[in-house]
């Protein structure tokens, strides 16, 4: 079958966009995820996700990591979410509900051009889980906190960060006996008290550009660390995210959502 399709990317980190209208409903997503973000084969993407019908919120957003595994939340894909469903595209902000498997996500979205809008997410509070903790990786001890965003996370902070760290300990904490379904890793390097540096291996994705969700976990727990300000600028890879704490405990995430290309899939 033929999908149309729109790519778009947070920072770096780059989905595939569907309409749950262009899909056939017996249709595998999982299967459908796994073959058009593969880069080889497919479009090539971090992740796939489908825009449903909501009933309590503007839009329902279906995500599926890379590899076709289902993700609760993902922070620059919602950012993009939010400008595929956008239908007015205004430069004046406008308010938005996503719905997600973490919650419904409030949106603020303005639009600077034809290609690009500027997204601001209430991401909601962080769970913590483990604190400071130790944990062995290959015979080498790490510091780690274990903290939810929507997604798990774990968040270690370094005197540096590069890829090659993260390639080599992100997938062995993805999958360490402690985290039973799998995590997301963080490295982070704190600059000074208002910004970061963090470096993401995301489960079912690898080493990306940016995560959204992760970048928000680091500045968490820094910020519960007290190592940071209320408001962060933090650099991943792919660009850059403001953080800062809003209601209650709420971190608020603000960051661009791009388009990259538009046009159509041959699924079969």
């Amino acid at each position: 079958m033929i999908i149309p399709f729109f790519k778009m990317h947070g920072i770096g980190n780059d989905f595939i966009l569907m309409d749950e209208l262009d899909l056939n409903a017996t249709l595998n997503i999982s299967d459908l995820a796994a073959s058009v973000c593969h880069r080889q084969y497919g479009v090539g993407a971090d992740g796939l996700m489908i825009a449903r019908h909501s009933l309590i919120a503007d839009a329902r957003m279906e995500y599926y990591n890379s590899d076709g595994s289902i993700g609760e939340m993902c922070g620059n894909g919602i950012r993009c979410f939010g400008r595929y469903v956008d239908t007015e595209g205004s430069k004046e902000p406008r308010r938005l509900t996503i719905e997600t498997l973490a919650g419904i996500k409030e949106l603020t979205i303005r639009t600077d051009n034809k290609r690009q809008s500027v997204v601001s997410v209430n991401m909601g509070m962080p769970a913590f889980h483990d604190f400071n903790n130790k944990i062995m990786v290959n015979g080498a001890e790490f510091i780690y906190s274990y903290v939810t965003m929507g997604v798990p996370h774990v968040v270690i902070f370094t005197k540096e960060i590069n890829q090659e760290i993260t390639d080599s300990v992100g997938p062995l904490l993805e999958k360490h006996k402690n985290f039973m379904n799998g995590t997301n890793v963080n490295f982070c390097y704190i600059e000074n008290r208002n910004n970061m540096n963090v470096f993401t291996w995301e489960r079912g994705a690898g080493h990306t550009l940016a995560c959204g969700t992760g970048i928000t976990s680091a500045y968490a727990v820094a910020a519960r660390m007290g190592k940071v300000d209320n408001h962060v600028v933090v650099q991943a890879e792919g660009g850059i995210l403001e953080l800062e704490t809003v209601d209650n405990g709420s971190i608020k995430m603000t960051g661009p959502a791009a388009d990259i290309c538009k046009g159509q899939y041959y699924f079969d």
